[in-house]
């Protein structure tokens, strides 16, 4: 583990600090959007451009990357992005920001590309897993830690936008100073989506959902706190216990599918996160604590859904198609992701705040509901090795390589 750290500290140190920066302008933006008094529509069509840009952006940046190299492509997008940021201070209004979402989604989607494909290239079959698991823990950890900087100024000021901009200048430093070399990259082929829904009609119709609900929660989570007149402290801790307890339950969670139908755990999950959805509505307006405690049990339920789909595919496929169904599976997640915060804020402006977890509640039952009505149409299959393997919610399908199920060779 030492000599992995020693071989990859400049890269886990600028993506930790790009990770709390990106932490921090997620929830600010809704934040600010909500304190500027843009409509819940407008807003959700805000926080739908990042996602639209980080779409785009896995399609793009690739084909970049091939051209110029990682080196060139990531100081770019690392400047843009910090200028993204700043645009917002400038040009306060819904349309402006839209297209500078998706400027940043654009510039985030390369950034998570170029370090995924890095630290592939500085992996062996040996050790790509516990770079994963590196990976994941500073994604979460530090993500988590850049909400509570939202409490270091009032978000209606510029000081926080500035800050964000300085970070992510910043993570620019440990990386194009380090002797480590850009890797080749080989743009992933993509299993066509028809073909993949043939593999796995519920991965596939799994992935659109997984990316309206958690678009939502993570997109439009802040506005919907805000909305809820909690303070900025406790806007803060709602976006940590929602991806922190996500985190954690990923391991026990992953452990159950392993040993049982994986379909019968992803549809558990999925319906007890929408029933929890209706008990988070009734606990916030009687205590903070409980409405805390459901909300963690809520995200522990709703983020490893991602995993759980990926694995089930996975279950169908052959070593060396894992990377290319990932892709698909990468493009489905972000049409879904594109959705989910413009329908959610359609939910709350005809219903108030608490439309939000409505329109959850809907969602996770609705995959549910499809899981279950798919485990009547295929039976299980005894021969299925096990594939379960975490993973951060943002991982591209270059960060796909570094799963140890996929086939590669040794350096």
């Amino acid at each position: 583990m030492q000599i992995i750290l020693f071989k990859t500290w400049a890269l886990f140190f600028g993506f930790a600090i790009i990770c709390l920066g990106h932490g921090l302008q997620g929830t600010l933006i809704g934040v600010r959007a909500t304190l500027e008094g843009f409509s819940f529509i407008s807003t959700g069509f805000i926080v739908a451009g990042y996602y639209l840009g980080y779409l785009f952006g896995s399609i793009l940046i690739p084909i970049l990357l091939e051209r110029v190299g990682h080196i060139r492509v990531f100081a770019a997008l690392a400047s843009l992005a910090s200028i993204a940021i700043l645009l917002h201070t400038i040009f306060i209004d819904p349309y402006s920001w839209f297209f500078i979402r998706i400027l940043t989604g654009v510039s985030l989607s390369g950034i998570y590309v170029i370090m995924e494909s890095w630290l592939n290239d500085k992996s062996s079959n040996q050790t790509r897993g516990k770079i994963l698991s590196i990976y994941m823990i500073v994604t979460f950890l530090f993500v988590g830690l850049g909400q509570f900087l939202l409490n270091l100024s009032d978000p209606f000021k510029v000081d926080l936008f500035i800050l964000v901009s300085v970070l992510l200048s910043f993570s620019l430093i440990p990386i194009l100073l380090s002797i480590t070399e850009a890797p080749n990259f080989n743009h992933p082929k993509r299993i066509e989506l028809k073909e993949l829904y043939i593999i796995s009609p519920l991965g596939f119709v799994g992935a659109l959902f997984i990316g309206l609900a958690h678009s939502a929660l993570f997109g439009y989570g802040a506005v919907y706190a805000t909305a809820k007149e909690l303070s900025t402290f406790e806007i803060s801790v709602f976006m940590v216990i929602v991806s922190s307890f996500g985190a954690i339950l990923q391991w026990p969670i992953g452990f159950l599918s392993d040993r049982f139908d994986r379909r019968i755990i992803l549809i558990f999950v999925t319906l007890v996160a929408s029933g929890l959805s209706i008990f988070i509505v009734i606990s916030s307006y009687l205590s903070i604590f409980v409405f805390f405690i459901i909300l963690a049990l809520y995200g522990g339920m709703s983020l490893p859904m991602y995993s759980l789909a990926i694995a089930h595919i996975n279950d169908f496929l052959q070593p060396n198609e894992i990377v290319s169904a990932s892709a698909t599976f990468g493009i489905l997640v972000g049409i879904g992701a594109i959705m989910g915060p413009i329908l959610a804020s359609i939910f709350m402006k005809f219903t108030g705040p608490d439309g939000f977890f409505a329109y959850l509640f809907i969602v996770h039952l609705c995959l549910g509901l499809f899981g279950i009505y798919r485990m009547g149409k295929r039976i299980k299959s005894s021969d299925i090795e096990s594939q379960y393997v975490p993973l951060p919610r943002n991982i591209s399908a270059a960060g796909m390589e570094l799963n140890p199920k996929v086939e590669t060779s040794d350096d």
